[in-house]
């Protein structure tokens, strides 16, 4: 089962919105497959409005006076279990995503900044060399970081996905972004002219740029010089595809250009472009432009292909199938029906337990008898410290989690109904057990499972969970992998 909604709440007024507008429209463009999207903006001007219909989303208009206190609440109200609320803007406070998490809604944040707590349930940040330990977060938000998630608009979503030619290095492509009020454009492409006088210039200049009519005077005259102003996403992509060479600031159009492939040469032009700008120089990406000045001109083909082959490695076109996933997974576990087990779900536990692939796997592995079930399941119910989840979908009973404390650490172990497997039903479980866990049992906490040696799909969920892997052990002759999840709640 899927959500039957995603509702984006962002803004477009500013260059910053615009920009946070631009990755929700390409996020929805990889979900709308699977999901009816909706966006919630406020006030939005008349482009903007347009700009989401004509992606083919419909606009919800957040109330007039309506205050970000109160603006959690009045969303709640436009959506329903599971629906997913996607979260993009630097005003959607730790306070704000708590507000949502409290009345278990489900949230994803769009994050860039690396700068405070997370309570949503994931957090998408494109940009590279971003590791898990630079965030604080709910126990069991999954993390999506890097170019693997990358919001690429579709026809460079596309580009990634074909045959990559031999990159043209005769053609250079020039963008310094949407807006460029300080006309990075002219400077750059003055510079690079210098370097490279007998090659052919596609400079491109976004909507918002306001020296237009300075650049087209100040370039007139240079016949290798070819301007361009306000492309759409498959005219841009088109265009990338004919060039080889690439100037560009490290930004979204650094990742776009990689994903067609070729000697992307990169022109800082903000402080908070650094970091993007590290990870594609030092991965491999892409090149400081100033490093032009003294590459041979003869050795610009083979710079140009080695850097395509990393480039493809990285921008694989997977990434809407990967973000499809996550996003299925949050709704199939918010779907779910979860409840604590009682006496009457005994015979029902029983059968999972004594299911032939859940002994294999089990520390000890003979059938379990009916009087011996019992005992245990009910000293298990009757004991405080233990948590007994029991799921349902659609009125069918599909699997169980169980947490066993034993002062602050519990040992965790779930299980799958046999004609529920392969839908993904591990990770949704098991991540609803623990957004219930927090709820019932604040923390500080630590979560141990032990994992049978060789048990791949069990150990992927733990791994995708946050769990981390430590020294296996030996149960009754077996190995097993054992993982961590320790959780610190915030202040």
């Amino acid at each position: 089962m899927t959500a039957s909604r995603i509702l984006f709440r962002t803004d477009g007024n500013s260059l910053i919105g615009l920009g946070h507008l631009t990755r929700c429209l390409a996020l929805a463009d990889m979900l709308a497959s699977d999901f009816v999207c909706t966006f919630a903006l406020r006030e939005p001007s008349a482009t903007v409005e347009a700009q989401v219909q004509q992606a083919g989303f419909t606009v919800l208009h957040v109330p007039l006076g309506l205050t970000l206190t109160d603006e959690p609440d009045w969303l709640r109200a436009q959506i329903s279990t599971p629906d997913i609320l996607v979260l993009d803007g630097y005003h959607f406070t730790p306070s704000y995503q708590q507000q949502l998490k409290q009345h278990r809604q489900a949230v994803v944040y769009l994050d860039d900044l690396v700068s405070h707590y997370m309570w949503a349930d994931v957090v998408l940040n494109q940009a590279g060399g971003i590791s898990a330990s630079s965030y604080r977060h709910e126990p069991g938000t999954q993390l999506c970081l890097g170019p693997a998630y990358a919001l690429l608009r579709r026809p460079f979503r596309e580009s990634a996905t074909l045959p990559r030619n031999a990159p043209d290095t005769n053609r250079v492509f020039l963008n310094m972004g949407g807006a460029d009020p300080e006309n990075h454009t002219l400077a750059a492409l003055k510079q690079v002219l210098q370097w490279l006088p007998q090659h052919r210039f596609e400079v491109v200049t976004g909507s918002a740029y306001p020296h237009q009519a300075t650049l087209q005077a100040a370039t007139q005259d240079w016949p290798n010089v070819q301007l361009h102003h306000n492309l759409t996403a498959e005219q841009m992509a088109v265009m990338l595809q004919r060039c080889g060479i690439y100037i560009c600031p490290p930004s979204g159009i650094a990742y776009e250009c990689c994903a067609v492939g070729g000697l992307v040469l990169l022109h800082l032009i903000a402080d908070n472009q650094q970091h993007l700008f590290t990870y594609l120089t030092e991965n491999g990406l892409a090149l400081p432009v100033s490093q032009l000045a003294t590459l041979p001109t003869a050795e610009l083909p083979a710079t140009a292909h080695r850097l395509q082959q990393r480039q493809q490695a990285v921008f694989d076109g997977l990434a809407a199938e990967r973000l499809r996933q996550v996003f299925r997974t949050l709704a199939l576990s918010y779907a779910l029906t979860a409840r604590r087990a009682t006496a009457a779900d005994s015979k029902q536990y029983l059968l999972w337990a004594n299911d032939p692939a859940v002994r294999s796997n089990a520390i000890r592995q003979e059938t379990i008898a009916w009087e011996q079930h019992q005992r245990w399941f009910s000293r298990r119910l009757d004991d405080a410290e233990t948590y007994l989840y029991y799921f349902e979908q659609q009125g069918q009973p599909v699997g169980q989690v169980r947490l066993e404390f034993t002062g602050s650490e519990a040992l965790i172990d779930y299980s799958v109904a046999a004609t529920a497997r392969g839908q993904g039903l591990g990770l949704a479980v098991l991540l609803r057990a623990i957004l219930e866990l927090r709820r019932e049992r604040p923390g500080p906490w630590t979560l141990v499972a032990q994992v049978k040696a060789g048990n791949l799909p069990s150990r992927r969920v733990f791994e995708r969970v946050g769990f981390a892997l430590q020294p296996a052990v030996q149960l009754h002759g077996s190995t097993f992998d054992v993982f961590r999840l320790p959780f610190l709640p915030p202040n």
